[in-house]
Order: C-alpha cells, then structure tokens, then sequence
C-alpha cells in the first residue's frame, strides 16, 4: 500500500515536471520566434549617427551631381531646341569655351540665359529650350501689304520673311484670304510651291 502511493506520488511529480517542461519549450519557441526578425533587422539597420563623408557618399540624386560637376576641357555643351508646334528638334553640339572652365552647374545657369539644363552625363550637358512655333524646316504662307508672303522660323523661333509675292490677296476668295491670315504651314519647298500655284491660278 505505500508502494502504491510512492508510485502515484513520483507518477504525479513527473506529469507536473512534464507539463512544466512543455509550458516552457512552448513559450520559448515563441519568445525566440518573435525576437529572431527583430534582431536581425537590428543587426542590418545602419547607425544614422554616423556622418559618411561627401568624398566617399554614393550618389544617386542628379542635383548632387551637378553640384559637384565643373567643366573642364572634355566638357561637350549639347543644345537641343525643341519646337512644339511641329514636334521637331534641332540638336547642336559643341566643346565647352575655355572662358566656362572651373565653373559648377549652378554658375553655368547664370551664363545660359533662354536655355535650361537637362541632363548632366559623360561629360555632355544637356540645354533645353522650347519654342511654340514650328521650326526652319517648315514655311509660312500668309500676308504682306495686301500680297502673300512666305515666312519661315529661324532656331531662336523668330518668324523670318523670305519672300513677298506679287500675288494680290484682293483677287482670292474670301475663305482663302481668310487661311492666309492665320496662316498656312507648307512642309517642304515643294509643298509651298504647289500651294502658291492654286492661289496664283
């Protein structure tokens, strides 16, 4: 009979340590499981106390660049105008002037009046200007002192004459008097010829 009870009584103590056992394994696979991420993103973060000096910073930022660019010998300017009532673009490239050596982006937009800085790469810097007129590839048919007259833009989109007519607009229809004013666009020199030949005719 007291064995009984010494079975019972060790039977008991090891269902309590048991139980303890997988109360604290459950609970620590749940604590380490929940502070595993937490420590590794902790490892991983960088220290924002640390000051990187500007020497060695990698940057990604266009403005950090060009603040930190100054034109040298190899510097090429490209200026591309863009004309929006056509779409066209006419790009010119040429090497840097000596008088523009050692300056930054920033002192180069004080020197650049018109245009606007693009793009800083390779050594090119990019100007960008843009016109609300067509460009010198196209003409202009339309009126002077009463006759027609053909225009044309230049790159700075300025409207040039280049030839008045001796063609009267007073001998045209009302409608095509009325084009002429606002203007008529000719793509090629052929195209303005074919033009002029119907209000001639």
């Amino acid at each position: 009979m007291f064995e009984d009870k010494r079975k019972i009584r060790i039977k008991k103590v090891i269902m309590i340590f048991g139980f303890i056992f997988i109360v604290v394994f459950i609970g620590s696979y749940i604590l380490n499981k929940d502070l595993g991420p937490k420590e590794n993103n902790n490892a991983s973060k960088v220290n924002k106390n640390i000051i990187i000096p500007k020497e060695i910073k990698s940057y990604d930022n266009n403005e950090d660049k060009n603040s930190l660019y100054r034109i040298n010998e190899s510097t090429k300017l490209c200026y591309l105008s863009l004309f929006k009532m056509c779409g066209h673009e006419i790009e010119r490239q040429i090497q840097a002037p000596g008088s523009l050596y050692g300056l930054n982006i920033e002192e180069l937009k004080d020197r650049i009046d018109g245009w606007e800085i693009s793009e800083v790469k390779d050594n090119n810097i990019i100007l960008i200007r843009e016109f609300e007129t067509y460009c010198p590839k196209h003409f202009i048919i339309g009126v002077l002192d009463n006759n027609i007259a053909i225009y044309t833009y230049n790159e700075n989109g300025e409207k040039i004459l280049k030839e008045k007519t001796d063609i009267d607009i007073n001998i045209l229809t009302p409608d095509d008097q009325v084009f002429l004013t606002n203007g008529i666009v000719a793509d090629t020199e052929d195209d303005m010829e074919q033009k002029l030949e119907g209000f001639s005719n």
